[in-house]
This record gives C-alpha cells, structure tokens and sequence, in this order.
C-alpha cells in the first residue's frame, strides 16, 4: 500500500499544547488509492495531522485524541501500550495494538499476525500522523479494521537542538541534529525519558536512537533510510484493578506486583531503506529487517506443567518487503499493483516465576509467521463530480509452531495453519457544489487469529486449527464541507462481523479461544474545526456508536471495552496578535464501558478537563520554544482503560490524577 494514506491537511495539533491552525482553503490535498485528490474528492472518512515539535511525548495517546472513531485509552502503564480501537477493532486486545493497521512511513509496525505496538516509536520525530477509518481501510489487509500512518520528520531545517521537560512523576531529555543539503538531508535523534509513576511499582525508564537520511538521486527519485533503535532497561507493572480497589483508591497497586516483581524489558533495532519515484509512471520499493526482545515477569508463578510460564522471554526476527507502481492509463483512469511479503520468526522460552526469581522450564518453541499478499487499486474519475476509488486485495498468512517442551503431561502442541483471505472494497464520491461533497463506500475484510490465540486447543494437544478467521461487512456513507476558516464532516457507518473470537477457557496459563460471535456495530461520527477569528479557534469531535452481539449466546450484551459516546471540545487562543503566545483548554468526555461479554459491571464514564499554554520566541539563529500544560485540572478519579474479560476481576487500569507538566525546547539554526 503506499507509503502515504493522505497528504498533510493544514490543520496544525500540538497534543502536548493544543494549538490548532486551520485551513484557509477548502483544496486540501490527500491521497487515496495512490491518487493526489482533494479533502472533498476522497471517499472515505480521514483525518491527517502535523504534529509541531513541542511537549511532554511519552504516549501515543497524545498525538490521537480527538479523532472521531478512534478510542484511545491510556493505561498509564508503561510495561503496556495505550489500547486503541477504531469503530470498536482491537477493542478487544489485553495489549499492546490489534485489529488496526500500523505503519510509519509505509513500513510496517504491525507484525504478521497482527499484532503490534507503537511504544517503541520516537514520537518526538513523528511529523504527521494519518488516520484512515471506514471500507477503504480493508485493502491494507489482515486486522485492518483501520490504519494509523506515522510520517517522520525528514524536512526540518538545519539545526542544533535540546529539549528537557517534568512532570511530578515524568522527566525526559532530547538531543538532535539535523542537516539540510542541497539533494539530502540528515538527522540524528537520541531520546531519555524516566518515571516514578503515580503508583507503586509503574516506574518505567526508556532510552531510544533514531538516524535518518535521504538522497535526491534524480528529480523525481528519491532514496530514504532510517535507523529505530530503543531500550526499555526497566517498565515496571503495577496491574490492574478491581472496582472494589479503585473505589477505595485508584493509586494503590495490589500485593502480587511486588510479590512477583512484574516487570518487562525490552530492546528493538530496526533499519529499513525506502526507494520512492514520483515521476510520470510512480513506483515504490521498502524493505526493513528487524529483532525485538522482550523479557517479562507476570503475576503469577506459572508452575504447572501445562502453564506457559510466568516469566516469558521473547526473541523476535523480522524482515519485510513491499513494492508497488502505479500507472495512469488514461487522464480520468489510474491503477495501482503492488506486493507485500513479511515474516517473523520468534523464540519463546517460558519459566517458572519464582516470586521475582527465574525458576524451571515451562515452555520452548519457535513461532514463525509468513505474511503474502497482493493488491490492486484503481481510480476513475467519471467525470467533474464523480470519482470512483476501489480495490483488492490476496493474502495467504501462514503460522508454523515448533514445540520443543514436551513431557508425559505436556503434549506436543507443534502445528501448522495457513489462512487464505481476500478483502474487497468500492467508494464513490460526488461533489455536490464546491464546499460539499458526499460520499459512500463499502467494504469486506478479515482478521485472522494471532499466534497466541491458535497456541491452544480448548481439549487436547496441538494448534487450535479450528480456528477461522472474523470477517466483517462495512458500509458508510458522509457529507464533507470545506470553506474559507471553516471544515467539517458527518459520518454514518454499519459493520457487521462474524466468528468473532471469544475466550474458550483459562486454566493455570494455558488459554483457548473459540469462534463464536457474531457484531453488529452502527454508529455515527461527526467533527468540526473551525478559525473563529484570527486569534481564536476551535475544534469539536462525535463519535456514537452501538455495538452489540447479535448471536444466541450473547444477543444484545454491548462489546467490551468500547464506549457508545466519545467526544472532544478543544478551544485555543492567541491572545496577542503580534506574539506566538498559544493558550487551549481542552474536555473530553467517555462514557461507560463493559468489562467482559456478559455485561457483568462496567467502568464509569470519564471526563477531564487540560489547559495549556505554549510560547515561541526567535532571538537571531537561537529559536526557543516553552510551555505548560495542566491535564485533568478537576483532579477526578477515572478509569483509564479496562482489561476485557478478566478472569481475575482486576479489569480497570487507573488514569492519573491532575498533573503538571513544564518543558523548554533550545535550538540553534543555520
């Protein structure tokens, strides 16, 4: 798929201080099917941010609030990620990201069975991030109930730079270089960031590297390569909670996280080299290897023979290639064939946790994964009004486990399953006058196991090779505006999944799933940006949605972990005309969400109020850059996240209280 969703909307977020710059313009350029059109003229719900160098960036939730359709729950635990969902996928994930496609410049974050994480990205190089939601989501293929696109910053200007910002809990320090050429650039970012945490044992201390270079080799071809290397020496887990413990006190941290010693480390090197022409026929070439380890202590010791152990250790290989051209066969008509083939090959060794001690060998394997597809795109414009955006998409995932642990009572649970899926999907946009424009489009995709959910059968040894893959039917259809300082949306969706996957069952460690919901979702999401006067500005963003399961077992019992209402007011202020003196008060509202599929409790609804201010000062070549930001100002206990279907009943994950923050950002141009 290409390496960019959409073109970057002038609309300007800076999460950690909120400043918001829109469009003067309703021409907003994006790209969609590998074609360069407008805002109005895309047939699909998309929202593209630039994200200003500035702020406290210690999670991903930051820079993805505000997105109509997009959940994020942080969980204020850095030995997981912030849980994200889009239209209700990967609602479903006990963590790190599942069910949305991730990238970061067109080079999967993503693993081959979908799973994946965005803690090891350097957030603070990101330059804009690009969400796509809705049908046209399912060409990028397995678990792409949506895309999340990270673009880094390749384009800024030369400079020397360090930054250093607090909180209560919170320190991080940043230095950078960056060199612009004439036919290249450079850069080289080194990043720490330290915790207490706000509970006891949340302490977190991460360390990360990021080397870019680009090369002109000719006019329209150009040659990209980066470097991701990230050490996590310490991410400590202070657990999740009962209701009856966050009533008492949201801060506490229950006796099994010291009693195990719950931590997790990780390493992760990655480099990847990007080949891209813009020319008359466009064409793009990236390839990527990697190695991610992860070492973890869980609370609980893991002792059975049949448990997969209660201290993980994780040895993960990965590589990757994806290329594409596109050909414009006529004026009016363009088409896109492309190719994608990643795998990842894991050691996964599993022991006994002796209360924070390695103990006895519990589980040794390998698991390797295989990713295949092909894809094909195509675009029409019919003709002024009407444009026509469609696709397929072929993907053959194959999973290999290799079961080197086997005893008289631990059976060989060696295997092989191989997943032939395809998605499908058709837009139509029609641009009703210059400021509006409506669009539908519809779609079918998947979501096949991941290799944990296969490990185990319900009864017996082996891969659960029953297992099938969820599929789901999208439809949606919106109306765009666009003129002068004002733009907004409205959209209208249906999904209808089935084999939805469901814990089979849970003993000691060892748990199965089974196929057995079917979802209906329907919802609606609207968002609206507006430049009140030069000096004042505001944004809002809607989303609704009911989701529910609609099969015999389950009929009518909401989806966990997924909110029926997710909104967002952010108000923003230049109150002197003549200096860049930024201030923005920003609400968010989450109402309440079920735990588990039967419905049994749920986490309350969620509200936070965050000010923010933000100030520029250029003094020659120095360039300086402060601010402040004060979040949850009422000081209000609330849930962050929720663990769905707990077994243990430790489900809701506390946010934090108020919380100050304070940074100063040097640089020296030239």
């Amino acid at each position: 798929m290409p390496a960019r969703l959409l073109n970057p909307v002038t609309a300007s977020v800076m999460l950690a201080v909120s400043s918001v710059t829109l469009a003067q313009t309703p021409e907003v350029i994006v790209i969609t099917a590998n074609q360069q059109q407008s805002w109005l003229d895309a047939a699909a719900s998309i929202e593209v941010r630039s994200i200003p160098a500035a702020g406290l960036l210690i999670d991903s939730g930051q820079l993805l609030q505000g997105i109509p359709g997009l959940q994020v729950d942080s969980r204020a635990n850095f030995a997981q990620d912030t849980r994200l969902s889009i239209r209700g996928f990967g609602s479903r994930s006990a963590f790190g990201v599942r069910g949305i496609y991730l990238t970061q410049d067109g080079i999967p974050i993503s693993s081959p069975d979908g799973q994946g994480q965005l803690s090891s990205v350097l957030l603070d190089n990101i330059g804009e991030i690009e969400v796509l939601r809705g049908p046209l989501a399912v060409l990028y293929g397995n678990g792409a109930g949506g895309v999340i696109a990270l673009k880094t910053a390749y384009d800024r200007p030369s400079a020397l730079g360090a930054s250093y910002a607090l909180s209560q809990q919170h320190q991080q320090s940043q230095f950078s270089v960056q060199q612009q050429g004439e036919r290249q650039q450079f850069s080289l970012s080194a990043k720490h960031f330290e915790t207490d945490g706000f509970r006891p044992q949340s302490a977190a201390r991460k360390q990360q590297l990021q080397s870019l270079w680009q090369y002109q080799l000719a006019n329209e071809l150009s040659l990209r390569l980066r470097l991701d290397w990230a050490y996590d020496p310490l991410l400590q887990d202070p657990l999740s909670l009962t209701p009856e413990q966050w009533r008492q006190d949201p801060e506490q941290t229950v006796s099994q996280a010291a009693l195990f010693d719950t931590t997790k480390q990780t390493r992760q090197r990655q480099l990847s080299v990007q080949l891209q022409d813009e020319g008359n026929t466009p064409w793009q070439l990236a390839v990527w290897q990697g190695q991610r380890e992860v070492q973890q202590r869980l609370a609980f010791t893991g002792a059975a023979i049949t448990s997969a152990g209660g201290d993980i250790q994780l040895d993960r290989q990965y590589q990757g290639i994806n290329g594409q051209q596109q050909w414009r066969l006529r004026p009016d008509l363009s088409t896109t064939l492309g190719f994608a083939w990643v795998s990842s090959d894991d050691e996964r060794q599993g022991f006994v946790n002796d209360f924070g001690q390695r103990g006895e060998l519990r589980r040794d394997e390998t698991n390797l994964a295989e990713n295949r597809d092909l894809y094909w795109r195509v675009s029409y414009q019919a003709n002024s009004a009407l444009s026509i955006d469609g696709g397929l998409r072929y993907t053959e995932l194959e999973y290999q486990i290799r079961d080197r642990f086997i005893s008289g009572a631990n059976p060989d649970d060696s295997g092989a399953k191989t997943y032939y899926q395809h998605a499908a999907a058709l837009g139509l946009n029609y641009r009703l006058s210059a400021n509006w424009a409506w669009f539908v489009s519809t779609g079918l995709g998947f979501e096949a196991p991941t290799l944990a959910e296969l490990a185990y059968q319900p009864s017996g040894s082996g891969l659960n090779l029953a297992l099938n893959a969820s599929e789901n039917r999208q439809w949606e259809t919106g109306l765009k505006y666009a003129a002068g300082a004002g733009r907004g949306s409205i959209s209208l969706f249906s999904i209808r999944s089935s084999d939805e996957l469901l814990v089979a069952s849970s003993d000691n460690g060892r748990t199965s799933y089974r196929n057995a919901g079917a979802t209906s979702r329907q919802g609606v999401e609207a968002r609206w940006q507006q430049q009140i006067t030069a000096q004042l500005s505001q944004q809002l963003s809607l989303s609704w949605m009911d989701a529910a399961f609609v099969d015999a077992e389950l009929a009518g019992n909401r989806l966990p972990g997924v909110a029926k209402w997710d909104a967002l007011w952010q108000l923003d202020w230049q109150p002197f005309a003549s200096l860049p003196v930024h201030l923005a008060w920003r609400s968010h509202y989450r109402s309440r969400i079920a735990i588990d599929d039967q419905n049994s409790q749920f986490a309350p609804s969620a509200v936070r109020f965050d000010l923010s201010a933000y100030a520029r000062q250029q003094l020659g070549h120095w360039q300086l850059r402060y601010w402040l930001e004060l979040q949850n100002l009422t000081d209000r206990a609330n849930v962050g996240a929720v663990v769905v279907n707990q077994s243990n009943g430790r489900a809701f994950e506390p946010a934090p209280g108020r919380q100050l923050s304070a940074g100063l950002s040097i640089d020296y141009l030239w």
